[in-house]
């Protein structure tokens, strides 16, 4: 096993993490196709509300159930696909955990509920988690492959579940259902100025000015809250587990990496698995393997005859050598800090964006080193 087919063996769950814009959603969507490709049942799930894992499936629309993707898998392989829809998501939660049919569509119909399931900060990013841990509890897939939130920190996803069980605290919880506070806003500004100040905040930032919704929503939701903590429990238990790997993607970037090294050292800190990590596209460079620039220069005199863009052409080439040589170093400098069961890979910046089940296979050669000439513990740079 070589490149990432030995975490494809040895994991379960895979999830593909990294800062926005370093093209998690492509990797994601190759290794799920990898698996499938091997004999497995496969998922591979998303959160991006910009439909790339559709793009790169070449399929027309993802929903908040895994639809099936067609490759030729070997016999048992098949690819399934999905995008979380966050309100989606938190209203099945509501059906899954509410204590009685009441008290689930007195939540349902709550306004402040509404809010809080479609933009309460960090709620996207729990929810894909419990997502996660739903698809694994189902037993309908060997392989579950995750394209995390595209935020600008990639730790914003293994926070989430803690940041969100902060906000339910039960002591908050109880705090919002004392029965003074259903008299309202009036009542409340004399009772407590800071407490007034809160909820001026709360409402410019929910836009509801009724408040005494948010009280029926703390007082219907107090009873799934008090199985809430086992569950964020549950979470941490899943992402920690043996089962789960995580691949980190990363351009080879001076801001990229920063972020990417800090990731690393709170995977850590968390008790978590960093299996791999992959470097997306990367600009090789040629000088140093064989060829020297003033060689370069020569053979576009010789092929083009033009002295003028025989020049032009030199020049754009030792432009491209001078990413690939900055690119070489910041990786080196990056590997240097991983361990060493770290598997690392390295993906080419390619001509065009992947689209199609065959772009995403034409990355397997790169991802899983199985490219003619390619050595066996990293794709080439």
């Amino acid at each position: 096993m070589v490149g990432l087919d030995e975490i494809l063996r040895r994991h379960r769950v895979i999830i593909c993490a990294g800062s926005g814009g370093v093209g998690k959603t492509t990797t994601a969507a190759s290794v799920a196709a990898r698996a499938a490709l091997s004999g497995k049942r496969t998922i591979v799930m998303t959160i991006d509300p910009a439909k790339r894992l559709a793009d790169a499936l070449g399929v027309r629309a993802l929903g908040n159930i895994g639809a099936a993707v067609t490759v030729d898998a070997v016999p048992g392989g098949k690819l399934s696909a999905m995008m979380l829809d966050q309100k989606g998501a938190w209203d099945e939660m509501v059906e899954r955990h509410a204590p009685s049919p009441e008290i689930r569509d007195r939540i349902l119909q709550n306004t402040f509920y509404r809010h809080l399931s479609e933009s309460f900060a960090g709620s996207q990013e729990y929810m894909a988690i419990e997502q996660l841990c739903e698809l694994h509890a189902s037993g309908l897939y060997d392989v579950i492959v995750v394209d995390t939130p595209p935020t600008r920190h990639a730790l914003d996803f293994l926070e989430a579940p803690q940041r969100l069980a902060d906000f339910l605290d039960r002591k908050v919880v109880k705090w919002f259902v004392k029965p003074y506070f259903s008299a309202g806003w009036a009542t409340m500004r004399f009772v407590n100025r800071t407490v007034g100040f809160l909820f001026r905040r709360l409402e410019d930032a929910t836009g509801i000015s009724a408040l005494v919704e948010v009280s029926e929503f703390f007082t219907a939701m107090s009873g799934l809250f008090e199985g809430f903590e086992p569950r964020v429990h549950r979470v941490y238990e899943l992402l920690r587990s043996q089962e789960t790997a995580f691949v980190l993607v990363a351009a080879p970037d001076e801001p990229v990496l920063a972020e990417a090294e800090y990731f690393c050292r709170q995977v850590h800190d968390l008790d978590m698995q960093l299996r791999a990590v992959v470097f997306n596209r990367v600009h090789r460079e040629l000088s140093g393997k064989g060829a020297q620039p003033a060689d370069i220069r020569e053979l576009m005199q010789r092929v083009v005859g033009d002295t003028g863009l025989a020049k032009r052409m030199a020049e754009n080439f030792d432009r491209y050598e001078a990413l690939g040589r900055g690119d070489g170093l910041r990786m080196e400098a990056f590997r240097r800090q991983l361990r060493k069961d770290v598997r690392v890979v390295e993906v080419p910046n390619f001509n065009t964006d992947v689209h199609n089940l065959e772009g995403l296979q034409a990355m397997h050669a790169y991802l899983f080193a199985t490219a003619p000439g390619l050595p066996s513990d990293a794709a080439p740079r």
